[in-house]
């Protein structure tokens, strides 16, 4: 097997499993694709350098909750508003293990900074 296979081959995306008491559920929360997370970074971004958490969060409960009995996404990019009048806790806690397990933490920020001081400056 090539190198190109192999890493198109290896399972490298991380998944959770969340309890959801809110909504009485369980769900699986997997890390991110390459295309997700630039998605989101581009839907997210404001001139100012700020960051639309309106837009953040509902949108990375959508791209990394799934339905662990048939592995298929639970919502849809057409969900964002209805997502949004549900608990704040719940999309909090679905959103920051998203954002965990898909390298968008503080500590993933910084250790990028050091790599890449002139993408900070």
């Amino acid at each position: 097997m090539s190198l190109r296979e192999k890493i198109f081959s290896a399972k490298d995306i991380p998944s959770e499993m969340v309890e959801v008491p809110e909504w009485g559920i369980s769900v699986e929360v997997r890390g991110m694709s390459g295309a997700d997370r630039t998605r989101i970074l581009e839907l997210a971004g404001l001139v100012d350098g700020s960051v639309n958490l309106q837009v953040v969060y509902p949108e990375i409960v959508i791209a990394t909750a799934h339905d662990p009995e048939t592995g298929e996404k639970v919502f849809e990019y057409g969900d964002r508003d209805a997502l949004m009048s549900k608990s704040a806790v719940a999309i909090d806690r679905l959103a920051m293990i998203g954002m965990k397990l898909s390298g968008f933490t503080e500590e993933s920020q910084v250790n990028a900074g050091k790599q890449f001081p002139q993408a900070t400056e």
